[in-house]
């Protein structure tokens, strides 16, 4: 992992590791914008803050963070519509440097977030998704004198698809790090499962039951054989640090245990967080497309 950027100073990802894994380091305070707080504590923080909202509200604003995480203030007072302004989860684009591509943003095109620039050498810019880079979301540019309009990037990678960049001025405004990290990226998981799995006969979905005990409860009945899950997504950085939030969590002798699920970007380090799990009898670890797959298998009667 490189821990530093070509500027000196901490890489996004060990920034996250660090909220993660709690680290204190006094050195570290100067780079450290944000409450030294764990991760599943400040996830429930930012929780908190819109648990308030009747049930059908809570569930707008949640897919309304995932799905819009950067937009012109006036597309998001329309979207948000009476919810807009009660919370800050939003922060403008034009304070943040290191997504100004030459005067532009771009959003990245799997989770829609502004993707990071930095000078890869010779002239050549290197932009790039911190979430999706392994995914291959990256790309390169090599700005124009005199040029009009944004640059022209040139995808790098298998995930690389045609973005348009916007503005990174004026009334752009993108959720927070913080807000991207713990409920952006699992959010998005969240509602691809939904609606791959909408439309099934027999399959009722239902988002944040029981006052968001967790993300959500699938039920197969009649003419199907009769099964449920539960589901949790988790979108963090460091699967040791997950673990030992999850472990924390008091062990329910409830019937259906719960799924957590990841990324599929991250399957090669599964193995760490089953192994950690093992004793856990009340929850299961699985990627986000592997559970999809499974939960179609079983209603093709194939498992």
């Amino acid at each position: 992992m490189r821990l530093l950027d070509r500027d000196g100073l901490l890489c996004d990802a060990v920034e996250d590791l660090g909220r993660e894994h709690l680290v204190p380091q006094q050195a570290l305070m100067e780079y450290w914008p944000w409450a030294r707080l764990r991760a599943e504590q400040e996830e429930q923080q930012l929780y908190a803050e819109i648990r308030r909202l009747p049930p059908d509200d809570y569930a707008r604003v949640r897919e309304l963070l995932a799905s819009d995480p950067v937009a012109e203030q006036g597309v998001l007072w329309e979207k948000w519509g009476g919810l807009w302004g009660r919370f800050g989860f939003f922060e403008p684009v034009s304070s943040w440097p290191w997504c100004n591509a030459a005067g532009w943003c771009f959003p990245c095109p799997v989770c829609a977030w502004p993707m990071r620039v930095q000078p890869a050498g010779q002239g050549v810019f290197a932009v790039a998704c911190d979430a999706h880079l392994l995914e291959g979301v990256q790309y390169t540019y090599r700005p124009v004198r005199g040029g009009s309009g944004p640059p022209v990037l040139e995808g790098g990678g298998a995930s690389a698809g045609r973005v348009e960049g916007f503005p990174a001025a004026g009334d752009y405004l993108a959720v927070s790090r913080t807000v991207w990290r713990y409920v952006t990226l699992p959010g998005r998981m969240e509602f691809a499962i939904r609606d791959a799995l909408t439309g099934i006969a027999g399959l009722d979905i239902l988002m944040y039951p029981g006052g968001d005990r967790y993300d959500l409860h699938i039920t197969a009945a009649e003419p199907l054989v009769a099964r449920q899950w539960r589901v949790d997504a988790k979108a963090w950085r460091s699967f040791g640090a997950l673990a030992d939030a999850l472990l924390e969590r008091p062990v329910l002798g409830a019937a259906v245990p719960l799924t957590i699920v990841v990324p599929h970007r991250q399957r090669s380090d599964l193995p760490l967080l089953q192994a950690r799990l093992a004793g856990r009898p009340d929850m299961e670890v699985m990627t986000d497309k592997d559970f999809v797959t499974k939960v179609l298998r079983w209603c093709r009667g194939e498992s």
